[in-house]
C-alpha cells in the first residue's frame, strides 16, 4: 500500500471511528442527564399539594450580620423586627460563633414580645425599651417566630417562652379580631380573606360563639332558629387545631415551633406564669449571674408589651357576654378537648427543657388542670383527634436549606418584601392612641400579622 492510499484509508477509518465515539458520548450524556433528573425528583419530592420544590441556589445574606433565614429563602430579606435593635447588641452578635448562640423561639401570644424586647430584639418594642443586662441577652442572637426561621441549626440552645395553652388561644383570638371589614381590608389586605372568613363570614366574632356555634353546633347568641353551616364548623375546628390558616397566632402554634426545631435541639424554657424566676434560672444555667432580675427591677426589665387595647375594639360594645374572654364551663371543656394535642406539645416543650426540674414541670401541669381538667394529663394518642401531620406546613413556612418550595418563596415575598400600608392613626392623638400605635408598629414598619 503506497503512502497516499494509506493516508486515505486511515483518514476514512479515523472519521468513522470518531463518529462512533461521538454517538457513544452523546448517549452517555443523555443517560446522565436522565439519571440526574430522577435523583432530583426523588430528593425534592413535592409534599402536601405542592408540585414544585427547588434547592436553595446560593448561600448569601443581605444583612450585615449573617441571616439563616436569608440562606433558606435566598430572595428574601430578614424583617427588621427579627433583628437586635441597638448597635451595641449587633456588635456583640458578631463576636459569637453559631455553636454558642441561643435561638429565641417566639410563639405568639405567650408573652414572647415582652421577653423578646428584654433580649434586645425589635418586635413590638417601644423606643425606650432596652436590652437588659446579663449573659442571656448577649448570647440570644437569632429568632424563630411564625414563618421566619432565622436560627442556626447548630445553636447551643433554643429558648421558648410558653404560656397555658388555653390562655394563649384566648389571647390570640381577641388580638387578631379585626375592628371591621373595611378596616381589615384597608390596613391588612394580605390577611383580609382569611380573617374575614373566620370572624365575619362565620358567626365567630365572640369567643363563646366560636365554641358554642362552631365546635358544639349550638346557637350561641344567634337565637334558637340559627343553624351554622358545615363550612363554618370546619373552619372553627381547623382554626383551633392549627390546620387552617385563619389567624397567624393560632396557625403558628406550639406544634409548629417545636417540630420546626432540629431533632437534637437543646431546649430552654421560660414560663410566662413564672417569668422572673425562670429568666434568672436560665441566666444562671448558661453561666450568668444568679438572681440578676430582682423584684425591684422586674417591672422595668419586663414591661407589658403588645397588649391589645380592647377599649377601641367595636366588638366590645356589642358583646352579649360579660367580658371579651368569657367562656362558659361547657365551652372551656370543649375548647380544652380540641386543644388536647396542643397541650401535649406544650408538655413536650416543658419536658425537653434542660433548665426545668420535675417539680417545676408538674407545677405548670397542675396549673393547667385548674382550667382544662383531665386534658392536662392526656398524652399523645389519648386525644379525641389525631396529632396533625404538618410536614407540608413546615416545608412551606419554616423552610429548609436543602430545599425550598417555589410557592413558599412566592408567599414569603408577598408577605414580607412589599411593605403593608400603615394603619391610619391620627397625627395628633391621646396618650392611649399613641400607645396603641406603639403596640402595632415596629421601627416605623408595620408588622405583617398585627391587629
Amino acid at each position: 500500500m503506497n503512502a497516499n492510499n494509506f493516508d486515505r484509508k486511515f483518514a476514512f477509518n479515523h472519521h468513522r471511528s470518531s463518529g462512533r465515539w461521538q454517538v457513544y458520548l452523546f448517549s452517555v450524556a443523555i443517560g446522565l442527564v436522565f439519571i440526574s433528573i430522577q435523583l432530583f425528583a426523588t430528593r425534592y419530592k413535592p409534599t402536601s399539594g405542592s408540585d414544585t420544590t427547588l434547592p436553595a441556589s446560593n448561600r448569601f445574606s443581605h444583612s450585615a450580620i449573617g441571616s439563616p433565614y436569608e440562606q433558606i429563602f435566598v430572595v428574601m430579606r430578614l424583617p427588621t423586627y427579627h433583628k437586635k435593635k441597638s448597635p451595641e447588641a449587633q456588635q456583640i452578635e458578631k463576636t459569637i460563633s453559631p455553636t454558642e448562640r441561643i435561638c429565641f423561639v417566639h410563639v405568639g401570644k405567650s408573652g414572647g414580645s415582652t421577653v423578646g424586647c428584654a433580649l434586645g430584639f425589635g418586635l413590638h418594642c417601644k423606643n425606650n425599651t432596652k436590652m437588659v443586662d446579663g449573659l442571656l441577652p448577649r448570647r440570644t442572637t437569632n429568632m424563630f417566630h411564625a414563618d421566619c426561621y432565622d436560627c442556626y441549626d447548630e445553636s447551643k440552645y433554643f429558648l421558648f417562652v410558653v404560656r397555658n395553652p388555653l390562655e394563649r388561644i384566648k389571647s390570640a383570638f381577641l388580638y387578631e379580631r379585626p375592628y371591621g371589614v373595611n378596616w381589615l381590608k384597608n390596613n391588612f389586605p394580605q390577611y383580609y380573606q382569611n380573617r374575614k372568613s373566620f370572624y365575619m363570614d362565620c358567626p365567630f366574632r365572640f369567643m363563646e360563639d366560636w365554641v358554642q356555634i362552631g365546635l358544639l353546633g349550638k346557637t350561641g347568641s344567634r337565637g334558637e332558629e340559627y343553624r351554622v353551616s358545615e363550612k363554618c364548623e370546619k373552619i372553627a375546628r381547623h382554626a383551633v387545631w392549627g390546620t387552617g390558616h385563619y389567624q397567624e397566632h393560632l396557625y403558628f402554634n406550639y406544634q409548629f415551633h417545636l417540630e420546626g426545631l432540629p431533632g437534637n435541639a437543646n431546649v430552654l424554657t421560660i414560663r410566662n406564669e413564672h417569668l422572673v424566676d425562670d429568666w434568672n434560672q436560665v441566666e444562671q444555667y448558661i453561666g450568668g449571674e444568679r438572681d440578676i432580675i430582682t423584684p425591684e427591677n422586674a417591672q422595668t426589665a419586663f414591661p407589658v408589651i403588645n397588649k391589645k387595647n380592647m377599649t377601641k375594639d367595636p366588638s366590645v360594645r356589642i358583646d352579649p357576654y360579660s367580658s371579651p374572654k368569657y367562656l362558659s364551663e361547657e365551652s372551656v371543656h370543649t375548647l380544652c378537648r380540641h386543644l388536647c394535642n396542643e397541650i401535649v406539645n406544650y408538655k413536650k416543650i416543658l419536658r425537653r427543657s434542660v433548665n426545668l426540674n420535675y417539680l417545676q414541670i408538674e407545677e405548670s401541669i397542675t396549673e393547667l388542670r385548674e382550667s382544662c381538667g383531665k386534658y392536662a394529663d392526656y398524652e399523645e394518642g389519648d386525644c379525641h383527634y389525631e396529632m396533625p401531620d404538618i410536614e407540608g406546613k413546615l416545608l412551606t413556612f419554616r423552610g429548609y436549606v436543602d430545599k425550598v418550595r417555589v410557592d413558599a418563596v412566592d408567599g414569603h415575598r408577598q408577605r414580607l418584601e412589599g411593605p403593608l400600608p400603615r394603619p391610619k392613626w391620627p397625627v395628633e392623638g391621646t396618650e392611649d392612641e399613641q400607645e396603641e400605635k406603639d403596640l402595632v408598629m415596629d421601627d416605623d414598619a408595620p408588622l405583617p400579622y398585627s391587629l
